[in-house]
């Protein structure tokens, strides 16, 4: 599967929801990971919407972290 760069690296475009899965299926088989393993795991075109996508996943209930949101926060499913 292909992934267009151009297309991926627009702060506009919305995250999919296969990404959001991704995320998830990352936290089952980890139980925690930091925002910097998610980028390595998910590739630097996510960088600039993975902030947005997480705060909208942690308004949700998918995930939990500590504020503020960086690269060294830890996210982890909610208990």
């Amino acid at each position: 599967r292909t992934v267009d760069v151009h297309a991926a690296s627009k702060e506009t475009m919305p995250m999919s929801e296969p990404t959001q899965e991704l995320i998830v299926s990352e936290l089952r088989r980890r139980v925690r990971v930091s925002i910097a393993e998610l980028m390595q795991v998910l590739g630097l075109q996510f960088a600039s919407i993975l902030p947005q996508e997480i705060q909208r996943m942690k308004d949700s209930g998918l995930v939990v972290y500590d504020e503020p949101l960086g690269p060294s926060s830890v996210l982890s499913l909610p208990q």
